[in-house]
């Protein structure tokens, strides 16, 4: 007969063996996307610098303090209540070795992190943002009929990869309303202006056609900050395209809004070949919906429209 503690060694033996291969493999997976970051022609691939009018940069202590006296004499001279944005006050004071260190192992936003904000790698249940995810959704035909009338004009920013190219064609890019495309798609311009949380006054809001040939691989990258959602609304999607966020691979789905928070490591894939579509999106970046007015007001001024 078997002593029964026997059992007892075995199941923690193995408990034992299958914690270490969790680590081991999480640890790998953290580091994995680390070095592909340091590897890629990503946000990571920029070299910083110390100019407090560089958007990309202003993550150096430096510029952030001198905007953090800037942000003190505007609420006194606006007598606007300094005390209710003292998350943005702490962000501002944030080293650099702190800003790398803050929140999830996969986020590490490349210019601003707000702190008590809640993280989520998707977001899938958010009440705040229904309005505007149904909006995008209900005029999704649309968006997609306004796209295939520009597909082939002028003005598409063109981004080369280590394998193939992506391009976008900007209605707001970092802020700055684009009035020849608003011109040539105006109900989708129209359809911007419903949004209730659309990042519009900001350097860090985008609203965009977004279109990934086939082949192409986006290498993986952070975004600049945690204070928006980005929104990416499938026109029209192969099967072969993914995006992974924070480790976690996800599809769109056409007529549908994919929401999540790019400044944790993400990264597009389309295997698909020369014959296959492009995948397309509407992408639209959204505030936070826990960044209060106030410190909207903040953020804008410290990152106005580019």
């Amino acid at each position: 007969m078997i002593d029964p503690s026997t059992y007892s060694i075995a199941y923690y033996f193995a408990t034992f063996v299958a914690i270490c291969i969790a680590t081991w493999w999480y640890c790998s997976n953290i580091q994995r996307h680390r070095t592909a970051m340091q590897n890629s022609s990503g946000e990571g691939a920029y070299s910083k610098c110390t100019s407090p009018g560089c958007l990309r940069c202003r993550s150096n202590s430096k510029a952030r303090g001198l905007m953090l006296q800037k942000l003190v004499r505007h609420f006194h001279d606006n007598n606007l209540p300094i005390g209710a944005v003292q998350r943005v006050i702490k962000a501002l004071q944030q080293k650099d070795d702190d800003l790398e260190r803050e929140g999830h192992a996969m986020q590490q936003p490349t210019v601003l992190y707000l702190q008590d904000l809640d993280t989520k790698l998707v977001w899938t249940d958010s009440i705040m943002l229904e309005h505007d995810v149904k909006t995008l959704e209900k005029n999704a035909e649309i968006l997609q009929s306004e796209f295939s009338a520009i597909i082939r004009e002028n003005g598409w920013k063109i981004n080369n990869t280590p394998t193939g190219q992506w391009k976008a064609l900007y209605l707001i890019n970092q802020g700055v309303r684009v009035p020849e495309t608003c011109q040539k798609c105006p109900k989708t311009a129209k359809i911007l202006g419903k949004l209730k949380f659309l990042m519009n006054d900001s350097g860090f809001g985008n609203a965009c056609f977004s279109v990934v040939d086939p082949g192409t691989h986006i290498t993986g990258h952070y975004g600049p900050c945690n204070i928006r959602v980005r929104c990416h609304l499938g026109l029209q999607v192969p099967e072969e395209c993914s995006i992974t966020v924070g480790g976690r691979r996800l599809t769109w789905t056409e007529g549908r809004c994919l929401l999540f928070d790019d400044s944790f490591f993400h990264e597009v894939h389309h295997h698909g070949n020369q014959k296959d579509p492009p995948r397309v999106v509407f992408m639209v970046d959204f505030w936070h919906p826990q960044v209060t007015n106030l410190e909207r007001k903040a953020l804008n001024f410290l990152y106005p429209p580019q």
